[in-house]
Parts: C-alpha cells; structure tokens; sequence
C-alpha cells in the first residue's frame, strides 16, 4: 500500500506542481521519421476489406442474457486480454462484461454504490500486470480488479484522471486528463518504480478540444503507446522519456477550422453546436473510430453529411480514401460501415445485433438462389451463416473482427 500511495503522491505532483520540470517544446521534438497522411476527398472511391486485412473473418457471440446485460445499446469498449474479452457498458448497466473467446458470459463487474470498492461513474479500464485497473472513476481514485473480476484496492485521487494506459516496453503508466487549467497537463507518466513522474502537453486555453471522452485517446500496440486527440491533427508516439509527433494529417482545403468552432461554443447553444458538427462540419480528427498498428494507420471521418473510412499504408505511405461503406469480398457478408473497436494489437472490428446479421444472411440467400446459397453456406460463408443463425432470435451483439493485414 505504500507503493500505491508514494505513485498517487507522486501523479498528481506531477499534476499541480513542477516535480520534473520540462520544456513542452523540448518533449515534442521530432525524433525519427513523421509520417504525413494526406487526405484529398477528390481522391474517394469504393474500397473493399481484402485491400486492408487477412482473408479469415472471425464471429463472436457474446452470450448474456441477464436482465441488465443491456449489450444491445452498449459497450462503449471492448479489448481481448488472454483467453478473456472485456466489454465495458459505460451508461447501461455501469459494468463490465467479461466472456471468453467463443463469447460464453464468465463474471461481470459492477461495484456501482457509494463508499469503499464502489464507483458511480467510470470511464475506462486497462490492463496492468494481470490486473484490470478501472480509471475515470467517480468520486476520483483509481479502482483494481482481478480478471476474473474480483475487488483488489484502491486509492483516493485528489483530481479525476479520465483514462489511461500501461506500457510494458518503458514500466511506464500514462494517465491522461481533459483539464481546463492553466499551467496543467494534459498527460502525466510515472514509471513503474513510482520515483519519475513525467509531464506532457500543457494545457492551452487557446486550443479549442470539444468535449469527446478520452477512452480513445491512448493507443498500445507491440509495446508501443501512441495518443492521438480531438481537434488535433498530430499523433503522438512515447519511448526513451519522450513524446514526440510521430503521424501528423494534413486535411488541405477540406480542414475544420478550429477557429470557427471555437466562436460556435461562444455563439450557438448546445443544440445548435451539435447540428452544425453532424450536418456542416469539414474534416477533423477525433479518437473514436481508429486504430493505428505497425502496418496500418485507420480512421473514420464526416464531411458535412458525408461519411469516409480512410486507411494509411504505412510501409508504403499511402493513403485510401473510401466514402460509405467497405465491401465484403472476403465471405460476402456485412459490409463494413466503419472499424469501432480496436480489441488488441492486429484485432479489430464492430458489432452487430444477432438479428441483424441473420437478415444479412436471408438477403445473401435472396440474392443467391437456393442452390447457389447452399454451395454459400458449405463454403465462403460457412463461419458467417454459423453464427448468425445461432444468434437469429438474439438482440445481443456478434463481435466481428478483422486481422488487419501486416
């Protein structure tokens, strides 16, 4: 416990004082090549999922049917850990679901309440050595779990930290946190050992951030941590005590501007903010609808009322640009609208109610024919057809995830 207590001592000296005193400009420096992702929307065509991932499509039926499963509207979060798969249903039920890799229900945590080993609210969760670490907890502190969903411990926080992640390549934690503070940070790491704490991007009062949760933020993949955030056109990658720009797009005439939704939070009321981002707004990144892997950089953006998935080749710096949805050609079943969730290092995919992907399959045999349809089902949509009659009567949700291509 005093381990835990000097790294909470330690974090938020880091949040409110200068422990380590650092030169922002200094830590973002450019070490190594930028990679520069060009998106001209003159340049849009259709796409189809064989250019991007591996030939084998794999269906996951996550099988709850408790009364506040709730898996049908939620899950704003899911990752592969081992043998698990964590689903985080963040306004439903305030849980997190936890099956196995065929998608049988094992346990669930839900330490909803008040007082010890209780939360109100959370955000996100990670996984550090073996143990799930719940973060954007309310009331502040940081909550631990075993994994197969058993309370451990916690620690009171002075500040709500809202999301966070672990790297096993630096022994390194990064928190982040959404402050509107002046002379705060952004970004706070502090090592395994808990004696170095480290600060990174200080908060700006002229930046304009919106107000998209930070779940999404942090990105980890073979070892390496990568942030990207809303509003800001550059990723950036850690290592060697370091954060430095590492993908950085560049949007040309097609750009938000960030000045004119800074005087739309001044000037339009809620409402009137939130149908000019849905209906009139230009490109902008946010980290909600994007992976980033050795090979491939992904994310999905709008354009006024028009939607993109963009794939950024990183071995050969090219970029593809697809407007509306991506093509199955793998086993001719759900064509992709977009990549939600990023579930570990090369996994990635999206959900659909078990009922839905069942229509898919009537309509593949309206299109087909009853012979041709059979000859379907024993061959390229043999995994496909399994599953969704299985889940045909199901409103809970098939995983269907991708290996994207190395």
């Amino acid at each position: 416990m005093k381990r835990i207590y000097f790294l909470i001592t330690i974090l938020f000296c880091g949040f409110l004082t200068s422990c380590a005193p650092e030169n922002d400009k200094k830590s973002l420096q450019a070490d190594g090549d930028l990679e520069l992702i060009k998106i001209d929307l003159s340049e849009a065509r259709e796409g189809k999922l064989s250019e991007f991932f591996e030939p084998e499509i794999e269906y996951i039926w996550l099988k709850d049917d408790s009364e506040d499963a709730q898996l049908n509207a939620g899950l704003q979060k899911i990752f592969f850990h081992g043998d698990k798969i964590l689903a985080l249903d963040i306004f439903g039920c305030k849980c997190i679901h936890i099956f196995d890799q065929s998608g049988q229900f094992l346990s669930k945590i839900r330490a909803y309440g008040e007082g010890p080993g209780k939360y109100m609210e959370f955000d996100d969760a990670t996984i550090v050595n073996e143990e799930l670490l719940l973060l954007g907890v309310y009331p502040p502190k940081l909550m631990w779990f075993s994994s197969d969903g058993k309370f451990l411990r916690e620690e009171k926080l002075k500040q709500f930290v809202g999301s966070g992640v672990y790297s096993e390549n630096e022994k390194r934690f990064y928190f982040y946190s959404s402050t509107r503070e002046p002379g705060e940070y952004h970004v706070v790491s502090v090592d395994d050992a808990f004696q170095d704490t480290l600060r990174y991007l200080l908060y700006q009062e002229d930046r304009y951030t919106g107000n998209y949760p930070s779940r999404d933020n942090f990105i980890k993949n073979g070892g390496e941590v990568f942030l990207g955030k809303a509003f800001q056109d550059t990723i950036w990658s850690f290592g060697e005590k370091k954060m430095y720009p590492k993908l950085v797009f560049d949007f040309g005439k097609y750009a938000q501007s960030t000045e004119e939704l800074k005087k739309n939070s001044l000037n339009l009321d809620p409402l009137q903010e939130l149908e000019f981002i849905n209906k009139k707004a230009k490109l902008y990144f946010h980290p909600n609808q994007w992976y980033l892997t050795e090979s491939q950089l992904y994310s999905a953006f709008k354009y006024e009322e028009n939607f993109y998935n963009v794939f950024f080749d990183r071995k050969n710096q090219k970029t593809s640009i697809l407007k509306g949805r991506i093509l199955d050609d793998l086993d001719g079943s759900f064509d992709a609208y977009s990549i939600l969730y990023h579930f570990e290092d090369v996994k990635v995919g999206f959900k659909v109610p078990g009922r839905d992907l069942y229509d898919v399959l009537l309509n593949r045999k309206e299109e087909l024919g009853q012979e041709a349809f059979e000859e379907y089902v024993k061959g390229k949509g043999k995994n496909f057809a399994r599953i969704a009659l299985q889940a045909k009567d199901s409103e809970n949700p098939v995983l269907i995830v991708y290996s994207v291509k190395k």
